[in-house]
């Protein structure tokens, strides 16, 4: 499990909730941190998240991700339309080379290539429509307790 710490900024709807988290050390080094919806301070992210046990607005809450939706999203918004690329591109070679029709096999295996590559996002995109979305989305399980201010500043003074 995938598990992040952050406080409800915005509810879509009755099950959605918009998360306000702190990037993690783990954020520097993943691939897709630009495609984050990072927050105005460049330190925090905005996480869209199922709201299962109904928290409110300002409220702090714990929001896990299953670590094999995580990937299994991760190979479908990456590796499939590399491999789409890729038939793309052999397809072209190939139809260039054992056909007459003029074009250079390395322009041709280029723009089907493209085609392919587009198609295969076009076809995530349709695809994942027909998904539930709560499945694959992060969940928010639980709201941490708001933690006793009285007793903070009382280990704050010394006291």
């Amino acid at each position: 499990m995938i598990e992040e710490y952050g406080t409800i900024v915005e509810l879509k709807g009755r099950q959605i909730a918009v998360v306000i988290c702190q990037k993690q050390s783990a954020c520097q080094h993943c691939p897709s941190s630009g495609a984050c919806q990072i927050g105005d301070d460049g330190q925090s992210m905005l996480v869209e998240a199922f709201n299962q046990i109904g928290a409110e607005v300002g409220e702090k809450v714990k929001v896990v991700t299953s670590t094999k939706h995580f990937l299994q999203s991760s190979f479908i918004l990456y590796i499939l339309p590399v491999v789409g690329l890729l038939i793309g591109a052999i397809a072209g070679q190939y139809i260039a080379e054992s056909t007459d029709i003029g074009v250079d096999p390395k322009l041709l295996s280029a723009l089907i290539g493209v085609a392919f590559l587009v198609g295969t996002f076009l076809c995530i995109r349709v695809g994942t429509r027909a998904l539930h979305r709560e499945i694959f989305m992060p969940r928010i399980v639980e709201i941490q307790p708001e933690p006793d201010t009285q007793a903070k500043e009382l280990l704050d003074h010394g006291h």
